[in-house]
């Protein structure tokens, strides 16, 4: 059964949102990795002052307890993740996955110093999230991507 002209263009749109967000991701990855890789003291930097930071109580014992102490180690899952999740909805491979992977990486900026910092850059974590969750949804790597031909069509 074939896909009318609506649900191919409502998933033409779908797939324009799948590489913006993947080649934001995978460009924000590679920039990390040429910038200061391993990244021992980004992390750190990233997180902030966490004692004048409004984070969750759970979280910010999550940040401190685990993250801080282990700083090199997310450096290394931050990049990668970024890089291979970006890749991956770039050219529509393991979609469904990556988009799941990629939501969580977003929800761990936002609880942590995304929400705090509030302003641009939650309002673009908070769009990052909605975008991954109908990317989760739609799986769009079956128009225009890899998954289609791996998988195939339905």
């Amino acid at each position: 059964m074939g896909l009318n002209l609506g649900e191919r263009t409502y998933l033409g749109y779908v797939v324009l949102l799948r590489l913006w967000i993947g080649g934001y991701l995978l460009y924000q990855g590679i920039r990390k990795y040429l910038r200061d890789f391993p990244h021992a003291n980004w992390i750190k930097s990233q997180i902030g002052d966490l004692d004048k930071a409004e984070i969750y109580g759970w979280y910010r014992s999550f940040l401190t307890d685990v993250v801080i102490p282990n700083r090199e180690l997310f450096g290394y899952l931050v990049t990668w993740g970024e890089i291979l999740v970006g890749l991956c909805l770039v050219l529509g491979l393991l979609t469904r996955f990556s988009a799941f992977v990629g939501l969580f990486m977003l929800l761990n900026y936002y609880f942590g110093p995304g929400m705090a910092r509030g302003g641009a850059v939650l309002g673009q974590q908070q769009t990052f999230i909605v975008s991954l969750i109908v990317l989760l949804l739609s799986n769009p790597g079956k128009t225009l991507g890899l998954d289609g031909f791996l998988f195939g069509k339905r």
